[in-house]
């Protein structure tokens, strides 16, 4: 048992920053789509879905495919 958590103690140096890189996109990813007015496929709760149960690979699947720029976006540019 002791040695269970002396592994755990040894891990926890690389574990933290890994954890906290995984909550950073999470919330990012979250505050994103709830203030974001058009999302591919245009279903919100489906992304959420996503990023919430695949935790590393959800938000990093949302900001690569599920963004889609707002129509008031694509007309400022033009």
């Amino acid at each position: 048992m002791s040695g269970d958590l002396s592994k755990l103690a040894d891990a926890l140096p690389f574990l933290i920053p890994l954890f906290l890189l995984e909550l950073a996109l999470l919330v990012i990813a979250l505050i994103d789509i709830i203030k974001r007015e058009k999302v591919a496929g245009n279903n919100k709760i489906v992304w959420i879905i996503v990023i919430v149960l695949f935790q590393v690979i959800g938000p990093v699947i949302y900001f690569i495919f599920g963004r889609k720029e707002s129509d008031i976006d694509s007309d400022q540019r033009s």
